[in-house]
């Protein structure tokens, strides 16, 4: 009975976190446009990186003290081996801690249960290649990808630039590929499979039913839209980068060095814009600056503490459901708070595209993978 009480209370919780994540990227969209209504966009953005950057990594050595202050508390401070562990933590790259995820088909929330705890949490030496990879990391996936989304989000509507943002997985199978045909003999890339290729039909097909209509009528902005498509391929290059990128085992860490490097960036290229020159403090309002903290602290704070933790507890399926649940939030909180208007078109493309996200995303695991997940991203991408 307390087993059975354990589990039922573990699914509530997978559900509630779920549903809120569903809810958080969905919204992420909208929070974007009301953001960069009175705050420029790559301003907007880089802020954003910057500020939970900034948060994550405090987050990290807070923890890091707290376990060393316990640590030397119960076993005493120990020189000789402190300098011992430091040693060997220079020699070798960190170890990974992997967690096999439920896969069965017939439940996607069937529970497992948790992989043991890693060893505790100590401090990392956070090497200058390091940091070259989220120099490269922060590039792709928070300039290209982040920041050109924002960018382009001003001539979109959010519900459209959700839609749009969807097709990652789709890139990200088109340039595993080219990756696996050029460079297969090492074990890079991944084969396309036939549901690979249907979700890939099915999901351009759609995009070029939502796009091409559009733009020949002038209701989709041709600068926004290939804003966006830019953005999905910046981020898929990025996710696929990031497979082999050597980075601190503390997830906490990684992150928090990718986005304060992106947002760093960000906020260079909107000095470099003279984004600055149209900015008045007093004209920000309050909508906007309610919208930017919601996007720190809860679209990118909470959202990827969500999004990895389900990734943790459940499947990368089930965690990965936002990249077909949350454009459909989107679509529906741009048509009630914003009165973004939704067409017949607009419906059909977002049936097509999502149910050849829905391919993608759900295959069976049966091919060399060049990422864990195509939007490790999305909290911490959207």
């Amino acid at each position: 009975m307390p087993n059975k009480l354990l589990i039922l209370k573990q699914h509530a919780k997978v559900w509630i976190i779920l549903i809120s994540l569903w809810i958080i990227n969905g919204s992420s969209f909208l929070a974007i446009k009301v953001a960069i209504d009175t705050i420029p966009p790559m301003l907007s953005a880089g802020l954003r990186f910057s500020i939970s950057g900034a948060i994550l990594f405090a987050v990290y050595f807070f923890q890091v003290k707290r376990t060393e202050h316990r640590s030397d508390h119960h076993h005493g401070n120990n020189p000789q081996q402190l300098q011992y562990q430091e040693q060997e933590l220079q020699k070798k790259d960190p170890p990974e801690y992997k967690h096999e995820p439920n896969t069965n088909p017939s439940s996607l929330l069937a529970y497992s249960p948790p992989p043991p705890p890693p060893p505790p949490l100590t401090h990392e030496h956070i090497s200058r290649q390091q940091w070259k990879h989220s120099l490269v990391l922060g590039l792709t996936l928070f300039v290209g990808g982040q920041g050109l989304l924002t960018w382009g989000a001003q001539y979109l509507s959010s519900g459209i630039t959700g839609l749009l943002n969807s097709t990652i997985p789709l890139w990200v199978a088109i340039i595993g590929y080219v990756i696996y045909k050029k460079r297969k003999k090492v074990g890079l890339g991944q084969r396309l499979t036939k549901s690979t290729i249907i979700g890939l039909s099915a999901g351009f097909g759609g995009l070029m039913l939502l796009v091409a209509p559009s733009i020949s009528t002038g209701d989709l902005s041709p600068i926004g839209t290939a804003a966006l498509i830019g953005s999905s391929i910046a981020w898929a290059i990025g996710s696929i980068y990031s497979s082999k990128a050597k980075l601190p085992v503390s997830i906490l860490a990684s992150s928090g060095m990718i986005m304060i490097t992106g947002g760093l960036m960000l906020t260079a290229i909107s000095f470099g814009l003279g984004e600055y020159r149209n900015l008045d403090l007093l004209q920000i309002s309050s909508r906007s600056l309610a919208a930017q903290i919601y996007l720190i602290l809860i679209i990118t704070v909470v959202g990827f503490t969500d999004f990895y933790w389900l990734l943790r507890i459940t499947s990368a399926s089930l965690a990965n459901t936002f990249a077909y649940v949350s454009p459909v939030i989107a679509v529906l909180l741009g048509w009630a708070i914003l009165h973004e208007k939704i067409t017949t078109i607009t419906i059909i493309a977002m049936i097509i595209i999502l149910i050849g996200v829905a391919l993608m995303v759900t295959k069976k695991n049966k091919t060399r993978k060049v990422a864990t997940t195509s939007s490790s991203s999305s909290v911490v991408t959207t």
